[in-house]
């Protein structure tokens, strides 16, 4: 059976996961860039898979970086045994974990005298990926039924009232104190001294958690009202923090006027069963 490919969410921000390599990778990485490499060296943003190696033979808990189906390195040993679990068990449901990776390059040739009339050059190659931690990798519940658009990921926006909505939250409270999920965003009308406000209304499982201030609002609603013309929901990432005494939801997805021009390039619809998720779900309940 295929791997599915799946963008692990995470909480990190940039590319700040080393990855290790050795020599034999050098030919790989080297073949991702043209010849020859800029004298100011060169770079590339790209998407790396985490490939799970339990019959390597110096550790079964091996995590290889793949670039374009080439090896170009490893996560540190003790790394890997933090997320070897997680990604292990992503695998073993049909799913193949991705990850953002920026790779820098360089190329000179070498300065000691004994080999300046040579053909060879010196390589130097760095790989980071951005990798967030273990229990942020997957959100804790089902996409929406349905179609559906999942917002471009953003800065991150405080959902007002979420506070007052610990019964709904609980079932996603976890030990680490965090956990992603997915939710909705609708079009309500706000009732206030003046005549009725727009203002958006975030979901999760189609209960609602809390809502944006009118001028946060303002920056979501067209989405929103496009998708809707669409016949489809909005779905965005939230963090959701914190237990039963405490708690909060923070948004993070892209504002309107934020979106590229191409968004959106399809619709998502939520298969019955999605791959990967009864694992998440029956896991985290017990």
């Amino acid at each position: 059976m295929k791997s599915i490919p799946f963008d692990l969410w995470g909480d990190a921000l940039w590319c700040g996961q080393e990855v290790v390599r050795e020599a034999a990778h050098e030919q790989a990485i080297r073949g991702l860039f043209p010849d020859p490499i800029p004298a100011r060296g060169a770079d590339l943003d790209t998407e790396a898979e985490l490939v799970p190696e339990p019959y390597n033979r110096f550790d079964p808990r091996a995590i290889a970086v793949r670039v374009h189906d080439q090896v170009v390195g490893y996560l540190p040993r003790e790394d890997a045994h933090r997320y070897h679990a997680a990604l292990t068990e992503l695998v073993a449901q049909g799913l193949q974990p991705r990850v953002p990776c920026h790779i820098w390059v360089s190329e000179w040739a070498p300065a000691d005298w004994e080999h300046k009339n040579s053909e060879s050059t010196d390589f130097h190659a760095s790989v980071a990926i951005a990798l967030g931690q273990p229990h942020m990798l997957v959100p804790v519940n089902l996409p929406p039924p349905g179609g559906y658009q999942l917002l471009p990921s953003g800065g991150g926006v405080a959902v007002s009232g979420s506070g007052d909505h610990a019964d709904v939250l609980a079932p996603l409270f976890r030990p680490e104190g965090e956990c992603w999920a997915y939710a909705t965003l609708h079009a309500v009308e706000e009732e206030g001294d003046e005549r009725p406000k727009m203002v958006v209304e975030v979901r999760i499982d189609d209960e609602p958690v809390g809502r944006l201030s009118p001028k946060l609002s303002h920056d979501f609603l067209p989405a929103i009202h496009y998708l809707a013309d669409m016949r489809a929901e909005t779905a965005a990432r939230v963090i959701v923090r914190g237990d039963r005494l405490v708690s909060e939801v923070i948004l993070y997805a892209a504002r309107s006027h934020d979106l590229p021009a191409t968004w959106p390039d399809g619709l998502t619809r939520s298969p019955v069963a999605a791959p990967g998720w009864h694992y998440w779900i029956g896991k985290e309940a017990n």
